[in-house]
């Protein structure tokens, strides 16, 4: 009788084909919109759905020299009142390259201005390239490597997780000049933002092992993302108050907050199973991910935490989002299970100098703060000696800093001093592991749950006409849907029990005489290590 499948498992798999979807049309679109809009005149800034205008500026814009920044929302374009961004660009549409408009603006105070002589004119090629084709390039990939995870490990839920949160930033990077022009999908743009808090908490639960909690309340992945749709809410909501176009500012800083505070809990979780798990395969794919996650997120969290701190940061789609690229890769490689060469050095300096510079990055911008403040406060001017004075405090705290660090790394990592040496004690511990019966068998158990992607599974021995469980693998409830014997020429070292997969499927007649081919060589294996264990002498 086939086994009844987790509705929570039917459920996320229908979200992430949804989402899949949604986004090939995101990813169709984007660009005609794009086009289209580039031939309309251009004047000199760029306005949010709500009409304020945006902070992003560009060589030569007519309108940002002028004066237009945020927080200003425009209530009069060339004469015309508009309370939408659509009527704004079909004002635009109307006029020409090189004609000059009057542009009126209201502040959060209820102040107006007048911008008499804007400019049109065309939209700059090297803006074009890297506010539109950046993004949608990079969003382009991180598809690609959504549909190749979920292809490769969609029936398993880390990489169902890590799939969902691949189409969220390849939405969030396909629409965002859509956000900042055309807005016709600004709306799902917010949800996609939205949710990738969710996915990087719910992908940190479940990766490079289930929290054991998740086992017995699968509903707990479902937290990180009622939260990712309260924020989605609120920054919908948000878009459609004409009375306080300002109001979803608020919302998107919550949902880059949330993001922020899932990239620095994913990074914990990472760092806490790089060298505290007691299975050698997390511990290499923790170390793995933990590298491309630091190098991938510190400057987003840097950016997305800055306006906490009162320091407003200019986004740079050519430094922010490349780098986005290699964590779905480095997690991708992490659930195949590729096998790679020693990365623990690599890793070490990527934390060293990842947390360095997000340390330095701080402390110059507290330090600058409080310069200025008292710049201020004794000259009434802010003063550029402030920044010298700041910068040599922080450049001679450097060496200092990054030696802690270093030596708490190092200590956390246990790294030795030398390559050769590191490789020469992982080849031990793989040959003491693999000489001990009981490591064996236990390997094998590991290998084989995690390879047939199962829930759980056991190692069972007859003792005394008895069996008795020797070791377990996940949350093991005694339901075994397949098994074979470890055993060899007449030598038996006791069962293995595979557990029901995680996604409900039967196992294969295939799978089970592959299986049983292993265990039959574990168990050759088992046995002449037996013979040659060394005996103490009384």
């Amino acid at each position: 009788m086939p086994r009844k499948r987790d509705p929570f498992e039917l459920l996320s798999r229908g979200l992430t084909l949804a989402a899949f979807a949604a986004c090939v049309l995101i990813l169709f679109a984007a660009p005609l919109f794009a086009l289209a809009w580039r031939l309309r005149p251009f004047p000199g800034f760029l306005i949010d759905s709500t009409l304020t205008v945006n902070s992003r500026s560009g060589e030569g814009w007519s309108g940002r020299e002028a004066g237009l920044d945020a927080p200003q929302a425009i209530t009069r374009v060339a004469g015309e009142p508009v309370t939408t961004a659509r009527e704004f660009n079909r004002v635009l549409e109307r006029l020409a390259v090189g004609q000059e408009i009057s542009v009126f603006t209201r502040l959060p105070d209820g102040r107006v201005r007048l911008h008499p002589t804007i400019r049109l004119d065309t939209f700059p090629r090297r803006d074009f390239l890297t506010l539109f084709w950046l993004p949608y390039a990079v969003g382009l990939a991180y598809f690609a490597i959504g549909v190749w995870i979920f292809l490769a490990s969609g029936q398993d839920r880390p990489g169902r997780a890590l799939a969902f949160f691949c189409v969220s930033v390849s939405a969030a990077s396909g629409l965002l000049f859509d956000v900042l022009t055309t807005h016709y999908a600004t709306a799902m743009w917010v949800v996609g933002v939205a949710m990738l808090g969710g996915a990087l908490l719910t992908l940190a639960m479940r990766f490079p092992v289930e929290w054991a909690p998740v086992h017995r309340r699968p509903w707990l992945l479902g937290l990180p993302y009622t939260v990712s749709l309260a924020l989605a809410l609120w920054g919908i909501v948000s878009l459609s108050r004409p009375d306080d176009p300002w109001m979803y500012l608020e919302a998107r800083s919550a949902s880059y907050r949330y993001a922020a505070l899932a990239c620095l809990v994913f990074f914990s979780v990472m760092l806490y199973r790089a060298p505290q798990s007691r299975d050698s395969a997390v511990r290499r794919q923790a170390r793995v991910v933990l590298l491309g996650s630091v190098i991938a997120f510190t400057p987003m969290v840097v950016w997305f935490l800055a306006p906490v701190f009162g320091v407003s940061l200019q986004f740079s789609a050519v430094v922010f989002l490349p780098l986005l690229l290699l964590f779905p890769l480095t997690v991708a490689v992490a659930i195949v299970r590729y096998r790679l060469l020693e990365v623990d050095a690599i890793v070490n300096r990527a934390i060293v100098y990842g947390a360095l510079t997000a340390v330095l990055a701080g402390l110059y911008t507290a330090a600058i703060s409080l310069s200025q403040s008292v710049f201020v406060g004794l000259t009434g001017e802010k003063s550029d000696a402030a920044v010298v004075l700041t910068t040599l405090i922080v450049a001679s705290a450097i060496t200092p800093m990054r030696t802690r660090l270093q030596t708490w790394v190092d200590r956390q990592f246990r790294e030795l001093p030398a390559g050769a040496l590191r490789a020469f004690e992982a080849e031990v511990a793989e040959f003491l592991e693999l000489n001990d019966p009981d490591l064996l068998s236990q390997r094998f158990l590991s290998e084989a749950v995690m390879s047939l992607s199962a829930e759980a599974g056991a190692v069972v021995r007859v003792q005394d006409g008895r069996p008795i469980t020797v070791h377990t693998h996940g949350p093991w409830r005694g339901t075994a849907l397949m098994s074979v014997p470890i055993g060899n020429e007449g030598e038996s070292y006791g069962m293995l029990m595979i557990g029901p997969r995680r996604d409900g499927r039967r196992y294969r007649r295939t799978e089970a005489e592959s299986l049983a081919e292993v265990a039959r060589n574990v168990a050759r294996a088992m046995r002449i290590s037996a013979v040659h264990r060394p005996t103490v002498e009384d």
